[in-house]
């Protein structure tokens, strides 16, 4: 098969680089999963954190330039610009206006984030989210989600959505 020293380093040397670029590429998938990730987690750790102090300050002076910059910022790094636009409408207020309108402070417990099998730019969500309200006994309900990231945006959410929340707006209303 091979005729001298030279042909059989050379083989070799070219089986290494086919390797390398394998390896390189599952580096770089399992890279991109971890960003994806930690995209969803610090969505996940606003909307169900709290309310914080200056969201709360900012929907009391009712001041819809000042709640647009501070979705920007807090948001923002982790949307498209259309994604964003589009998560602010449906969703941004919806958890933490509920919680401070009743009363109630909002804790992240746990996040569970799989990536589709058949499409890897998809993700789907399951966070444990706790709300207690004047030191009552804490209440739970999983909050179920889909995630889509950007194929031109790099690490940028482009589609996020809430599937169902186990009751959990339910709780937060009733607490009124």
């Amino acid at each position: 098969m091979f005729k001298n020293n030279h042909q059989v380093t050379s083989f070799f040397i070219c089986l290494l680089l086919i390797m390398s670029g394998f390896l390189l590429a599952a580096c770089s998938q399992k890279e991109e999963e971890d960003q994806h990730k930690t995209a969803i987690k610090k969505v996940l750790e606003h909307q169900f954190t709290g309310p914080d102090e200056e969201f709360i300050e900012l929907i009391n002076k009712e001041e819809i330039q000042e709640l647009s910059t501070y979705y920007a910022k807090v948001y923002g790094p982790y949307f498209t610009e259309s994604g964003l636009d589009s998560f602010i409408a449906a969703f941004a207020t919806q958890y933490p206006t509920y919680a401070y309108d009743s009363g109630y402070k909002l804790s992240l417990k746990n996040i569970t984030i799989e990536q589709s099998e058949n499409t890897s730019n998809r993700y789907s969500f399951i966070a444990e989210v706790g709300c207690q309200k004047n030191g009552e006994e804490e209440k739970t309900a999983n909050v179920e989600g889909d995630v889509r990231f950007s194929t031109k945006d790099e690490g940028k959410i482009d589609g996020f959505q809430y599937v169902t929340d186990n009751g959990l707006t339910d709780m937060l209303r009733a607490g009124n």
